[in-house]
């Protein structure tokens, strides 16, 4: 009994003890310095990289939070765009091949990552490295394997770094944003938030500069890790503000700056920007998952669209316009029954934690869509001519437009987690594509393409 007693004590200090030290540890950085801010090709603001895409189309998509939920929604949909054809000068074009920029958060992130890094590798191997995989699992039995308790006192690997090792390990193979750009594919933007000020973050190199610093060479698996590093659960992404680079405003942020008056969300922006210059006080950015600011992934083409309407008839105003400008948002929120709603007990302080964090992302995702949709319009406005009308379409896939009653239930109950079973990876994969399918602004687009390119 007394050695039982004492191996237990042991195991109970040694949890406490690795806890303590994984708290006390600093995190790892490895965003690397650069002493001049790097250039941006002032066209991919809004366009996606120089490839073979066709300059009459702008395709946006957008993927939202959700675990592995909003991953395997998102995948479907990326599998309806390899399925989807038009012709072109008589040669035969897939949709996928059109699109030019995925912006994602928290689990949209792991699908956009992974396709921007393999491109069609994708449909070849992701359900078994990620879909299927029990990635909640093995990332908590590294919280309670010993050994990971004496590496994090001696080494720093939370449970954040542990993740970010997975991850680079098992599914992203030491990619980095260089590996991306070089494939000449769509421009991947994946989105945390600063901890700090309550902002997006973006992973692209204008925010990059801003730090004084490389996105080339930074790691994607750690950009997911802070796209989905959900509070206390995760401890944040650490990335340092680096001094001595000669930073300066892209023209179209010079030409939001002295708009800025006419749209106060706008000034906030700039504002948040703005704090990045103050290296003394902001030495240190801390990034959680990216769902607290915009769990629909929409902002980034909102504020790109802003930015450029307000530069049109100026000396910087953008070229190649394209014809249709088509935005495809995939959300995986859910709406699931609460028990509170038929009892008088009251909720537990979990439960009222949770509602409250739910309303406000619902209610911030809803107001996102509608800007988004608002600003579309105007941009397509702005850039019309009799001659070269421009034409928005905005394409929206979410569980409440699921054909049957049954089926809203069953998706909008599912868990938030990096583990579901293979039947419902199976239902969302197929609901991807049939929710896309079977969308009337879908359909009026690829109408509209195979007719008149």
């Amino acid at each position: 009994m007394y050695v039982l007693v004492s191996k237990v004590r042991i195991w109970v200090s040694l949890f406490l003890f690795g806890a303590i030290a994984g708290c006390a540890t600093p995190s790892h950085i490895n965003n690397d310095p650069i002493s001049e801010s790097k250039s941006v090709d002032q066209a991919l603001v809004l366009t996606g990289q120089v490839g073979q895409k066709s300059d009459e189309i702008l395709v946006f998509l957008a993927f939202s939070g959700g675990g592995t939920r909003a991953a395997a929604f998102s995948y479907g949909v990326l599998q309806k765009l390899r399925d989807t054809t038009y012709t072109s000068d008589g040669k035969e074009i897939r949709l996928l091949d059109e699109v030019d920029v995925i912006s994602s958060v928290s689990g949209g992130s792991f699908t956009s990552a992974y396709f921007g890094l393999f491109g069609d590798r994708v449909f070849e191997d992701y359900e078994d490295v990620f879909l299927r995989r029990n990635v909640q699992k093995t990332l908590l039995g590294s919280v309670f394997n010993p050994l990971n308790w004496l590496r994090a006192l001696f080494t720093g690997l939370n449970r954040t770094e542990r993740a970010v090792d997975f991850y680079n390990r098992t599914i992203f193979e030491n990619g980095t944003f260089a590996d991306i750009h070089n494939r000449d594919g769509p421009r991947i933007e994946i989105n945390a938030t600063d901890l700090s000020i309550g902002e997006r973050f973006a992973f692209n190199q204008e925010q990059f500069n801003m730090l004084c610093s490389d996105l080339g060479s930074f790691s994607v698996a750690r950009a997911v890790a802070a796209s989905s590093a959900v509070p206390v659960v995760f401890k944040p992404v650490v990335l340092e503000n680096h001094d001595g680079c000669s930073y300066s405003d892209s023209p179209h942020l010079a030409a939001a700056r002295r708009y800025a008056e006419e749209n106060p969300r706008f000034t906030s922006l700039l504002e948040s920007f703005d704090s990045y210059r103050d290296k003394e006080s902001r030495r240190f950015v801390h990034l959680i998952d990216g769902g607290i600011t915009d769990n629909l992934g929409v902002r980034t083409l909102y504020n790109r669209l802003e930015t450029a309407g307000i530069t049109v008839g100026t000396d910087i105003e953008i070229a190649g316009k394209p014809k249709y400008l088509v935005a495809i948002v995939v959300n995986a929120n859910t709406d699931p029954q609460n028990p509170m709603d038929i009892t008088k007990k009251p909720p537990s302080n979990l439960e009222v934690m949770s509602a409250v964090t739910s309303t406000q992302i619902q209610r911030f995702s809803s107001e996102s869509l509608s800007l988004l949709e608002d600003s579309m319009e105007y941009w397509a406005n702005e850039f019309s001519t009799p001659e070269r009308p421009v034409t928005p379409f905005l394409i929206s896939l979410n569980f409440q437009d699921l054909p049957s009653e049954n089926l809203k239930i069953l998706f909008n109950n599912m868990a938030t987690s990096f583990s579901l079973p293979d039947n419902e990876v199976d239902s969302l994969i197929t609901a991807g594509n049939q929710l896309l399918e079977q969308s009337s602004e879908f359909q009026a687009f690829v109408d509209a393409i195979d007719s008149e390119l």
